[in-house]
């Protein structure tokens, strides 16, 4: 990671780097946490995910919905206590959790504490392991101070009974789990010192006369911004905010231009980032809704300006200050989703949503407002309703002097909760410092040496071969139940020497079954396989362990080096790919063909559909639209593509066998 100058976001990646200990990341806003975020996806070493709890908050995120990602309901879920979990994931799905180092939640504030408490159920069960979160670090990031839990008084009504209170901090695992609060203070975002301690005031509850004195000096009665003034009104509701913005459009001269958003594969309604039927006049007030990753970077998510000209599918917007006009095309947005390949976790596009990164900005609600910047902004906070909506409307705007408020603020319009005020209060005591830094590394030390002799995650693998491997279950997994319960780290060397024979001993014996499991069915030896894979792999860090001295980093690094497996021959041929040759060609078009389409390849088509060409040689477009993953728009769109390339390679075949003939 490139040298952090921040004393705090130094400490917080420390934490992230050398421990497991689960950390809430939070500050005031305007205070970096996104851009942390955004470091962290880039340079951490562990495998990670990234979720967050609504659509938008995701995809601004670069990740997943926390009900995607583990595959919940949005009902209510009563605690279950240490039981497994009842969630159903397919292997591929399983085998990612179970590799899961660091989950970041995102906009933390607004996930309720059932919700952790089923992400800990979930982790536990998949890691076989009996830490909070399944030992899997939990990154949480948000402010308290901002939006909170949407909650429904009927969802509240079953779990008031097991919650003190809508937050997530109020969950059975935050309870006994252990975790430090790093807390962001240096402010980005504002320059006004005047203006920051109001804010702060604000985030406190605790507004003073003086200060809503100066705030209500911004009050500016029936105030109307000129056409080239681009003020954006920031409101507590959305009907407000779209009758502002068509009213504005309305009045405008001129034709209304339609730009329809093109959308691919999986991609959710509750986190488009703009409008599918975007209508835009010229002299429309917009806001841009994506960062500009080009090396000019002439806007950013927020910045405010007016349409100057429309030319075909290019829409030229006008920022002021002197600046040039900025020629703004469709772009595409990514709907993420995680899968797990060989040792890492990556990310896949499960889906795009392609749009002109505009929309209408007289207006805007404050609830989407979260996360965004605005140099003017027009504040109607009369009719909060919600804990931290005033906070989050005042602390959008870079300065004083860049907001007017549409009715004077009274102080019964800061909405605080007392329970977001008690945890701050309390939770101020667990900011962590080098020495608790230095304890939990070594705590992370011991977690790790715990999960070397862990062999709960044997257990479900052994089921089907527990009659070839009798003494497992006394020698290894009884054994090392007892070591864990008296860890002794002086003795780990001695105790990696005696599994690594006893695991030795038991692949031996599968080896010698093999050929017979094979003979039994195809599956069987699939499994077998893939036993034989996980005892490897613990063989080798026993062996790497009985050697030297346990250390977190040279255990790490052990692990990460885990070689890749050369498949044996008889399940290689098991498992061979029908008319592999083409399948290889099949896999070089879709990569030609995403970097045209500038989308991922698994857009164009996955490698399963492309195995099952493969496999079919479908010789018409009907045959071939009927392959699962193609169907009628893709037959049509790259038929004669995959067609020629299937005619090319049967041809290409029927050449060697008639030269390979030749020869007897």
């Amino acid at each position: 990671m490139e040298e952090i100058v921040n004393p705090v976001m130094q400490l917080a990646n420390d934490y992230l780097e050398s421990t497991n200990t689960i950390v809430f990341l939070t500050g005031k806003a305007g205070t970096g946490k996104t851009t942390f975020l955004q470091n962290l996806r880039q340079t951490s070493k562990k495998k990670l995910a990234v979720v967050a709890p609504t659509g938008v908050a995701a995809i601004n995120a670069g990740g997943m919905t926390i009900h995607s990602f583990f595959q919940l309901s949005f009902a209510p879920v009563i605690p279950s206590g240490n039981g497994r979990s009842e969630v159903f994931y397919s292997t591929e799905k399983k085998a990612l959790l179970s590799s899961l180092e660091l989950l970041i939640i995102d906009e933390i504030s607004m996930v309720r504490p059932d919700v952790l408490d089923q992400i800990d159920l979930i982790l536990r069960t998949e890691k076989g392991s009996a830490y909070p979160f399944g030992g899997v670090q939990l990154l949480l990031i948000g402010d308290l101070s901002q939006l909170s839990p949407i909650i429904r008084e009927d969802d509240w009504s079953i779990l008031r009974s097991y919650y003190a209170t809508p937050y997530f901090f109020s969950s059975q695992v935050l309870q006994k789990a252990p975790y430090v609060r790093i807390e962001l203070d240096h402010v980005y975002r504002q320059k006004e010192q005047a203006f920051v301690n109001i804010l702060n005031e604000v985030r406190h509850q605790i507004i003073s006369a003086s200060s809503l004195e100066i705030l209500n000096a911004r009050y500016i009665p029936n105030f109307q911004p000129d056409a080239e003034d681009p003020y954006i009104t920031l409101t507590t509701h959305n009907n407000i905010a779209q009758q502002i913005n068509s009213e504005w459009l309305d009045a405008l001269p001129g034709q209304e231009q339609v730009f329809t958003a093109s959308i691919r594969g999986d991609f959710p309604k509750d986190a488009y980032p703009t409008e599918t039927d975007l209508k835009l006049k010229i002299g429309a007030q917009v806001m841009f809704v994506k960062n500009d990753n080009s090396a000019e970077k002439l806007f950013y998510n927020g910045k405010i300006g007016t349409v100057s000209r429309i030319e075909g599918q290019i829409v030229f917007v006008q920022c002021g200050d002197g600046q040039r006009e900025i020629a703004v095309e469709a772009l595409e947005w990514s709907n993420v989703k995680y899968q797990l390949d060989g040792e890492a976790i990556n990310e896949t596009n499960a889906g795009s949503f392609a749009q002109i990164p505009l929309k209408l900005a007289w207006a805007i609600t404050i609830h989407k407002s979260q996360g965004l910047t605005f140099d003017r902004a027009i504040i109607d906070i009369a009719e909060s309703f919600a804990h931290g909506q005033a906070y989050v409307a005042l602390s959008r705007c870079r300065s004083l002097t860049g907001m007017v408020l549409r009715n004077p603020i009274a102080a019964h319009n800061i909405i605080g909760d007392p329970a977001v005020a008690r945890f701050n209060e309390q939770s101020a005591v667990i900011q962590p410092d080098k020495q608790s830094l230095e304890r939990d590394r070594e705590l992370y030390r011991l977690f790790l040496l715990t999960e070397l002799f862990n062999f709960t995650p044997l257990q479900a693998k052994l089921k089907d071969f527990k009659s070839l491997l009798p003494d497992l279950e006394n020698d290894i997994l009884l054994v090392a139940a007892k070591f864990i319960k008296q860890l002794k780290p002086e003795r780990s060397q001695h105790a990696a020497v005696y599994f690594h024979e006893k695991l030795s001993t038991s692949v031996e014996k599968l080896h010698s079954q093999l050929p017979a499991l094979i003979g039994e069915s195809k599956d069987k030896a699939g499994k077998a396989d893939q036993l034989i894979s996980w005892l490897m792999n613990r063989m080798r860090l026993m062996e790497h362990c009985s050697l030297q001295p346990f250390t977190s980093d040279a255990y790490l690094a052990e692990v990460k080096n885990r070689p890749k497996v050369q498949e044996r021959s008889y399940l290689k041929a098991l498992n061979a790919v029908p008319n592999e040759k083409l399948y290889v060609s099949l896999l070089l078009w879709r990569e030609k063909i995403a970097t045209a389409e500038k989308v991922m390849p698994a857009m164009v088509i996955s490698e399963k559909t492309a195995a099952a060409i493969a496999e079919k040689l479908p010789a018409t477009l009907k045959t071939l639209g009927a392959i699962k993953g193609i169907g009628p728009h893709k037959a049509a769109q790259y038929g004669a593509d995959l067609i020629g390339l299937i005619r090319s390679y049967q041809q290409e075949m029927n050449r060697s066998g008639t030269e390979q003939a030749s020869l007897f």
